[in-house]
């Protein structure tokens, strides 16, 4: 069967679209797959993100809590000093004092 001198290039012209929309479909599927692939990696930078900011807000509540620790553990330490002067006073006044011996100490 010969083809008569037209239908070759209705031939040609059909391939060539069969072609390109074979193509076009393949780029569209490839496209389509490097999208997919940008969103699922973007929803897991997003998700990384969100447990970030819940680890730092969490580390800066534990930072406030320790500050709020050291300074209780400071206060107690300067009240403890105090204590502790206080006493180192009266026990200069009590070795500077004349001691009381014999009877008179027993009614002490």
């Amino acid at each position: 069967m010969e083809l008569p001198s037209g239908d070759w290039i209705w031939a040609l012209a059909i391939a060539a679209l069969l072609t390109g929309a074979t193509v076009s479909v393949i780029v569209l599927a490839a496209v389509g797959s490097i999208r997919r692939s940008v969103n699922e990696g973007a929803a897991r930078q997003s998700q990384q993100i969100r447990k970030l900011a819940e680890t730092v807000a969490t580390l800066n509540a534990q930072q406030q809590a320790a500050e709020g620790r050291v300074q209780a553990l400071t206060e107690a330490n300067r009240k403890l000093a105090e204590e502790v002067a206080a006493l180192n006073e009266r026990l200069r006044d009590a070795d500077s004092a004349p001691r009381i011996t014999g009877t008179a100490r027993l009614l002490h």
